[in-house]
């Protein structure tokens, strides 16, 4: 290892440049006087990859040598010993699951005089991020050796992060292969790691540099079988004989928790009063996977509180296919428990039927099946605990890993700095990214201001953009819309019909909430006043209101309403169930609530009242059967995704295809409108319109689309949490709901160009606000804590 850890190798030199000049340092360092910089992004948060390189720090601090950690600064700014605080930019918690994750944005001044001061004899990066770049310029120009370390397979993870992710991926490859080559050495911690690097082209003939391997350790003291601890697992409510099946890490997509979810409501099934799950992490998932029946969930963890958990536990699964190595798989094998894992991931430390079960491909079944051999078998579990073990005992004991680690400094050290070109294509990507990263920090900073003055900001644009595109003198007025005021009475009934519709959702969120009162309350009378008027607002007040509400207005001005039953649902939720409402969803609602005011300014303010043969002529217009035939396409390819389900398809696309059915049926909300033109023409003109089958055909249609939306949700809320899963169907309700009024009705045609910008900003605001919803444990997850991925 330490031959093959040289930056100076004769290969990397032969392919310098001849023009280069190599500055060399005197091979006088040892691992004694050793001093090394390490630049990483979120050292306060104990992830995989932080665990690691705290165990580089001890070995080297051990041996008489020095440690400067450049990191981003934790939430609080508290600077912990050894450490030095870089600008940084904080991640979306979207993509990594909670909120204290950052990466550098440039060294600054005052660095680079702290690392003058220190006079490091290695840099070693373990994150290709802003700052990392220009520690690596600045060890070019100084000629300090580099060296840098993979930790994770940040390309890969795109592949769960939806379709924005899939579609950046190769733009983020490429930055990686790029950064990369600037290297000399770059140290992977598999065989598998690297041949599949190289494949991806990490390896650079044109620069020279080198992909090695140098793989984790484990500490085999402290993991161990002997921390089984009987009253941790009865404070759990765990039997003796009960088999707990132990989740650890970040409860985020591409860790694939929704294998944990399915496995464990399958075993649970099979095995009532047998098999426990416990839960040891945060993120998105988390509330529904201690939503399963027997897990129990206890958060995040203090590194010293993981061995117990592990050998108190009787197997681990680790279903995870991004992994770079597996220090969990590791510490579990260590604490003499099988581990059930991804094959792809882990089959360099897994072996099937030795220690565990290496599961190929995507099927839950294969995880079902292992596991459940492990129940019925103890003898198997425990044979495998010993086995897992010993292997970590004997080939992954953390002084031999780690002192190949402190050879790979010494010989990068005593080596010459490896040469890279002046300009490299790793130059231009950080100046784009840099160029759109500037208007994401302003959004931060005005992220952190509180609900007053999100408040004050939304009343400031509500009032620019009336100012501003209000100001309608009539001049692009069209004839259509001018036919409309003329043949219509011009009146403030859309005022009512806005102030019906939110009456609509206010009935139908306080009836979602004194449903779940309901369960709250023992007495029983009480139970009885409130079950009866939960059902009348559900059942008389909300389908009341809201076919009511067309009766005075338009149904695009209508449409985006909709979408105020999630703020009445957490406004009420507060008020009669004190639920915590948090800033960030305080944010969110008010973009929408800011957003609806604007629509239902800026919307159609006439009404044009439809006579039966009128609304029957409108089902046969071209448009409107383009319309539906684009709907049908797309609920089929969403039905054919919702039927397969994550046995062939991603997560987040199962989800968004069932908030996208629901969403998409529910939304068809023309056939409420044309039912209550329907009833407002036959009380005028004809009650045995009543009776005509176009009639019985729209009660049918709007029952149909109605119950069939719900039904998707429903269906969807048993694999997914609401406030994953109701944001999509409420936005998909919204954008079918707008569309439809505009083309069945064809209200696009009385929109002046003034109000369509402005009612399109205005859903922009909504969009925003729905975006930015966030469910509780993600908000407790941008809280500082001590704990690991």
């Amino acid at each position: 290892m330490s031959g093959s850890g040289a930056l100076g190798s004769g290969a990397s030199a032969a392919a310098a440049p001849a023009d280069i000049e190599l500055k060399v340092r005197a091979p006088t360092v040892d691992k004694a006087n050793l001093r090394v910089v390490i630049v990483t992004a979120c050292f306060h948060v104990v992830d995989g990859v932080t665990v690691t390189l705290r165990k580089i720090i001890k070995a080297v601090r051990s041996c008489g040598g020095k440690v400067m950690v450049l990191t981003a600064p934790p939430p609080g700014g508290l600077k912990e010993a050894g450490t030095e605080h870089l600008d940084s930019i904080p991640l979306l918690s979207c993509c990594v699951g909670q909120g204290d994750y950052s990466i550098g944005w440039c060294l600054g001044k005052d660095i680079e005089d702290k690392l003058e001061q220190f006079k490091p004899h290695v840099i070693h990066i373990s994150t290709p991020d802003f700052a990392c770049f220009s520690a690596a310029e600045w060890a070019r120009n100084k000629g300090v050796p580099l060296i840098a370390t993979w930790h994770s397979n940040i390309h890969d993870y795109l592949n769960h992060w939806g379709l924005i992710g899939s579609t950046i991926r190769p733009v983020v490859l490429s930055y990686f292969l790029s950064f990369y080559s600037l290297i000399g050495d770059t140290f992977v911690p598999t065989d598998q790691i690297r041949h599949k690097m190289i494949g991806e082209g990490f390896e650079s003939s044109r620069t020279g540099n080198k992909l090695q391997v140098w793989g984790r350790g484990v500490d085999t003291a402290k993991f161990h079988p002997s921390k089984r601890d009987p009253a941790f697992r009865a404070k759990l409510g765990f039997e003796p004989d009960d088999v707990v099946v132990l989740w650890v890490g970040r409860c985020v997509v591409e860790k694939r928790p929704d294998v944990y979810i399915q496995v464990m409501k399958h075993l649970t099934k099979l095995y009532p009063k047998k098999v426990k799950g416990l839960v040891v992490g945060r993120g998105h998932f988390y509330k529904a996977m201690v939503a399963v029946p027997n897990c129990v969930g206890i958060g995040w963890q203090s590194a010293d509180d993981l061995p117990k958990i592990y050998a108190s536990s009787d197997v681990l699964c680790f279903p995870s296919r991004v992994e770079t190595f597996g220090n969990v798989t590791l510490e579990g094998l260590a604490s003499g428990i099988p581990v059930i894992a991804a094959d792809c991931c882990s089959s360099h430390l897994v072996e099937s039927g030795h220690n565990g079960y290496a599961i190929k491909g995507l099927d839950n079944s294969g995880y079902q099946e292992a596991i459940a051999r492990l129940v019925e078998d103890s003898k198997l579990r425990q044979e495998l605990g010993r086995n897992g073990r010993s292997r970590a005992v004997r080939q992954y004991k953390m002084e031999v890993v780690m002192d190949e680690m402190l050879n790979n400094y010494v010989n990068a050290a005593n080596a010459p700095a490896f040469p890279a070109p002046g300009f490299h294509l790793v130059q231009f990507y950080l100046f784009a990214v840099k160029f759109l990263v500037y208007p994401y920090l302003a959004a931060h900073r005005v992220g952190l201001m509180g609900p007053v003055q999100w408040v004050v900001v939304c009343l400031f644009l509500v009032v620019s953009v009336i100012y501003i595109f209000g100001q309608d003198d009539g001049s692009d007025i069209t004839a259509v819309q001018q036919q409309a005021e003329d043949e219509n009475e011009s009146s403030y009934g859309w005022m009512f019909g806005v102030a019906l519709a939110t009456g609509a959702q206010l009935s139908g969120a306080l009836a979602k909430v004194l449903f779940k009162l309901y369960w709250k309350t023992k007495v029983r009378w009480r139970q009885l006043v409130i079950s009866a008027v939960s059902y009348f607002c559900i059942i008389v007040l909300n389908p009341v209101c809201g076919l009511a509400a067309y009766s005075f207005a338009a149904q695009s001005l209508l449409a985006p309403l909709s979408i105020l039953n999630l703020v009445w649902n957490a406004v009420l939720a507060k008020w009669i169930l004190s639920e915590k409402l948090s800033k960030h969803n305080l944010v969110a609602y008010v973009l929408i609530c800011s957003g609806c005011t604007m629509t239902s300014y800026f919307g159609i303010h006439t009404h044009k009242s439809f006579k039966y043969d009128e609304l029957m002529s409108l089902f046969e217009a071209n448009m409107f059967r383009t319309f539906i035939f684009i709907e049908l396409i797309i609920a089929a390819v969403a039905g054919y995704v919702t039927y397969h389900g994550e046995k062939n398809h991603a997560p987040w696309m199962v989800r968004i295809a069932f908030g996208c059915l629901g969403g998409m049926m529910g939304g068809n909300q023309f056939l409420s409108k044309s039912l209550s033109e329907m009833i407002s023409t036959a009380l005028r003109d004809d009650i045995s319109i009543f009776f005509s089958f176009g009639a019985l055909s729209l009660v049918i249609g709007t029952v149909f689309v109605l119950v069939a939306g719900l039904r998707f949700l429903q269906k969807g809320l048993k694999y997914y949490t609401a406030m994953s899963l109701v944001p999509i169907y409420q936005g998909f309700f919204t954008i079918t709901n707008v569309a439809s009024a505009l083309v069945f009705f064809r209200e696009y045609e009385l929109f002046t160009v003034n109000m369509a910008q402005a009612y399109s900003f205005a859903l922009l605001l909504i969009f925003g606000g729905i975006s930015q919803l966030q469910s509780p444990e993600t908000e407790e997850a941008s809280k500082p804590a001590d704990h690991r991925a």
